[in-house]
């Protein structure tokens, strides 16, 4: 007898430590399916949100408040889903930055843009599109301070053969000739050589100095450097460096 209540229990005991393991494993199966869901839909919202920006970057316009609410909507749903993922904060300043620049968003967003562009940063510190978003911005906010120059370094670090940290840090360096250091200048002519490897990126930069009326800077390297002799007889040096 005493043998088979032992039995039993045995058998019970084991039965009993079945069923919790059934449990956990389905509870960690619903949390899956669960998570990979939230993110599915999460991500299907963030791509809903870059369409409408690549949109608004092509026209170089937003068209109405709706359209814009539209793309604002779709990263904040993104977010809350996964407020931790550094392209959905990204995404949320850039789309709000376009709010502003459109006149959708009050002048006084910027400060919060600014926190959206600094913790995507810190959520990940080696991609190189936050930290030059937030050097454009601390720049137009606080000027060519100590951030601002940390900032353009840690882009630099990440990306220096990167289009839009070229673009991004020689715009905001010509902004700011007239403070840059001797080694600054020096930074800054060696990603303008950069500039020059490819075709667009150098019309942007150009564009970019001629809008500030900085096209001389750039213009006098590309005419007396020797490396950039080729240059000098392309459409771009006629169009910009020729008058």
């Amino acid at each position: 007898m005493h043998t088979s209540a032992t039995s039993s229990h045995y058998i019970f005991n084991n039965k009993s430590i079945h069923y919790v393991v059934l449990s956990l494993l389905l509870l960690v199966t619903l949390y899956g399916l669960t998570y990979s869901f939230t993110r599915g839909v999460a991500n299907a919202w963030y791509f809903n949100a870059e369409f409408s920006l690549n949109d608004w970057a092509g026209e170089k316009s937003i068209r109405n408040l709706e359209e814009y609410k539209h793309g604002l909507n779709s990263i904040e749903k993104a977010h809350s889903l996964d407020p931790t993922h550094p392209h959905y904060v990204h995404m949320l300043g850039r789309i709000k930055h376009w709010g502003v620049d459109m006149g959708f968003e009050d002048k006084e967003q910027l400060q919060d843009i600014h926190q959206w562009y600094l913790l995507a940063t810190e959520l990940r510190s080696i991609w190189p599109d936050p930290w030059v978003d937030l050097l454009r911005l601390n720049n137009y906010l606080y000027g060519y301070n100590a951030d601002t120059k940390y900032y353009i370094q840690q882009a630099l670090v990440v990306g220096p053969y990167i289009d839009l940290v070229t673009q991004g840090t020689i715009q905001v360096w010509l902004l700011n000739w007239d403070k840059l250091s001797g080694k600054e200048r020096a930074a800054l002519f060696k990603q303008f050589e950069i500039a020059t490897k490819q075709y667009f990126v150098l019309e942007h930069v150009l564009k970019s100095a001629k809008a500030i009326n900085r096209e001389n800077l750039l213009c006098s390297q590309l005419k007396y450097n020797p490396d950039y002799e080729n240059i000098k007889s392309s459409h771009l040096y006629r169009k910009y460096c020729l008058k």
